[in-house]
């Protein structure tokens, strides 16, 4: 996708959001004025001066918080993602703020994560490798070593992870036993495999070429959704029964929320417009996502999962696009920060 037609997208997302920040307007100027003079309830505490008006700045300051995962009582988080930044896996008091390093490490961290009951997962692109640390921290531990991993997803037994590769060969689907083994490709040779989410059968994935399923038996790939250049596909994510992703609408720049069923058929659209550049995150019932809200800053919205008019969660303010639900609110980042906003 071109710069152009990116800003494009934006730029006509940003007037499309003025009737859904309208109607939250009120709402937002009061709460804003009830939380002026707010500080910061992480380390480093400060003034508490964002554009967002209803969440509370649980941490700061951060070095480039991007990933964010929440279970239990506490928020993992992981930093860094330049030579320069702290590369670093924290634990965060859910409600506290209260900030924890797990570990630090030499490589550049690509910002992804995934838990399970005893290890936060997390990757390095540029390290080539697949690493966990114990959720009460000491030393990261090389899971796999492969070329570029970025995303991850874990089932109880196996980490499976994408090696995104453009130029041939092309890029694969790999998974290791948490236990330790050696590697094994699922299916290889598409270009620009990243985004995986996994079930108790297969495991999906996007690639350049669109979304694929793959038996965790092996076999060939199925290919769901077929993509183009000029009609891509984007940022993956799943519950029992759909895939949930970004899909552009024609050749405009601009992306839909969209939603397929497992088996495959015909995707659904769920919100009209967001800003591609970020995640999705799903509850129960809603489909979390950010709107372009002006060139620089986001909205964050939810939509029911079968599709609906769009709700303001808050807005707008800058975010980093990751974002998680857990219990009864939202977790987000941006450049040095990490929010909490009922959802």
């Amino acid at each position: 996708m071109s710069v152009r037609k990116l800003w494009i997208g934006i730029a006509v997302g940003a007037v499309g959001l003025g009737s859904l920040l309208w109607a939250r307007s009120k709402d937002t100027t009061q709460s804003s004025s009830a939380n002026a003079g707010n500080t910061t309830q992480g380390q480093g505490g400060g003034s508490d001066k964002t554009g967002w008006a209803r969440a509370r700045r649980l941490a700061s300051p951060l070095d480039h918080p991007k990933g964010v995962a929440v279970e239990g009582d506490y928020a993992y988080v992981v930093t860094g993602g330049s030579a320069k930044s702290d590369n670093a896996v924290l634990r965060i008091g859910a409600t506290s703020g209260a900030v924890e390093t797990l570990v630090k490490v030499p490589q550049v961290l690509s910002g992804e994560l995934a838990l399970d009951d005893k290890y936060v997962y997390f990757s390095s692109e540029s390290g080539n490798a697949v690493l966990r640390v114990s959720k009460i921290g000491g030393p990261a531990v090389v899971v796999a070593e492969a070329a570029r991993p970025i995303h991850l997803a874990l089932d109880d037994t196996h980490v499976y992870f994408s090696s995104f590769l453009k130029q041939s060969p092309g890029g694969a689907l790999l998974r290791v036993a948490k236990s330790g083994g050696s590697t094994e490709v699922l299916t290889e040779g598409q270009a620009g495999v990243d985004q995986v989410v996994v079930d108790a059968e297969a495991a999906y994935f996007r690639s350049n070429s669109g979304i694929w399923r793959v038996s965790k038996a092996g076999g060939k790939a199925e290919c769901l959704l077929a993509a183009s250049p000029s009609n891509n596909v984007d940022r993956l994510t799943a519950d029992s029964s759909h895939l949930y992703f970004f899909q552009e609408i024609g050749s405009t720049g601009k992306y839909a929320i969209a939603r397929l069923p497992k088996r495959g058929g015909t995707p659904e659209t769920v919100a009209p417009q967001a800003n591609p550049t970020a995640r999705l995150a799903l509850s129960d019932s809603h489909v979390y996502y950010f709107r372009a809200a002006s060139l620089n800053d986001d909205a964050l919205a939810k939509v029911l999962k079968a599709g609906g008019s769009p709700e303001l969660v808050d807005g707008a303010g800058y975010s980093t696009g990751y974002l998680t639900v857990s219990g009864g609110d939202v977790y987000f980042t941006d450049v040095n920060s990490l929010f909490r906003v009922p959802k």
